[in-house]
């Protein structure tokens, strides 16, 4: 998994690459078996997943990643939109890929999933909610 130590700048999610185990090019591919759009954007000091709506917005509407909390690992969930997140505890790829689909696939992919939302698809569970 690879850790970020995720902040928010200017509404996009920034951080420090430290490390671990999570594929994100396995979160990728389940993303994109779901058909939508995904790519993995590897830089020296991070890496993040972008996805949206497979032909429909040309731009990214969703951004993810991991990070590190402090004394668990987390992965963040994001629009490109706003400054806000939704984190999650302990992340696997199958849940963090579902919870990237679910959020690319609301009517309005702007806005952050809500925990009816989550529950709704059975993925409430590990979240974190402010």
């Amino acid at each position: 998994m690879t850790h970020l130590n995720a902040t928010t700048s200017n509404g996009h999610a920034t951080g420090q690459d430290v490390g671990g185990t999570m594929d994100l090019q396995l979160v990728a591919q389940i993303v994109r078996r779901a058909g939508l759009d995904c790519r993995v954007d590897k830089t020296p000091s991070v890496t993040a997943l972008h996805a949206r709506r497979a032909m429909c917005d040309p731009a990214w509407t969703v951004i993810a990643g991991t990070c590190t909390g402090p004394s668990t690992p987390l992965a963040f969930i994001a629009t490109t939109a706003s400054t806000g997140r939704r984190l999650l505890r302990d992340p696997d790829e199958r849940h963090f890929a579902a919870l990237i689909v679910l959020q690319a696939l609301r009517d309005n992919p702007h806005e952050l999933l809500t925990y009816d939302e989550a529950t709704a698809f059975g993925l409430a569970d590990s979240l974190i909610w402010p």
